[in-house]
């Protein structure tokens, strides 16, 4: 005797690879390039977010440097 499939089933391996692949294919077609203009735009964020952290953390570097040397200067006497 035959069995019924059910709605829940799940297809074979073979029909999710291919599935898989397809919808690959499918979202390679929604690609867009972005343009020249589009691109240098966005390096120039890139590169403001990086020079904006730079300057972050070597603020925060000299404050704790200074409290460090206040520390050892006025409480350890050296």
């Amino acid at each position: 005797m035959a069995s019924l499939k059910t709605q829940t089933e799940r297809p074979g391996l073979i029909a999710r690879i291919r599935n898989w692949f397809h919808d690959i294919a499918s979202e390679w077609r929604r690609v867009v390039k972005p343009t020249p203009d589009e691109t240098t735009q966005m390096m120039l964020v890139v590169i403001g977010f990086v020079l904006v952290a730079a300057l972050w953390f070597a603020a925060w570097d000299w404050v704790l440097t200074y409290l460090t040397t206040i520390i050892e200067t006025n409480l350890l006497g050296r």
